[in-house]
């Protein structure tokens, strides 16, 4: 996933509130679609966040791990 997936999707999900709150009648197919497509941001949204989240837990690990060493060094 790019780097910036993240924050475009985030952006992209604000276009779509605002196209609802910009609607004094909500077209229901073109919400539907909206809402879809809303939905699967938010997915990959929640997929990106997961690796972040891995990809933090594997630095904290390593710097751990080189803390220990060092301790145990002295």
């Amino acid at each position: 996933m790019e780097k910036n997936k993240l924050k475009n999707s985030l952006k992209k999900l604000e276009e779509i509130i605002e196209w609802f709150d910009k609607q004094e009648e909500v077209d229901v197919e073109a919400g539907l679609e909206r809402v879809k497509g809303g939905v699967a941001l938010i997915k990959e949204s929640k997929e990106r966040l997961k690796e972040l989240e891995n990809e933090f837990e594997e630095i904290k690990e390593e710097l751990k791990k080189e803390t220990d060493s060092n301790n145990k060094q002295t």
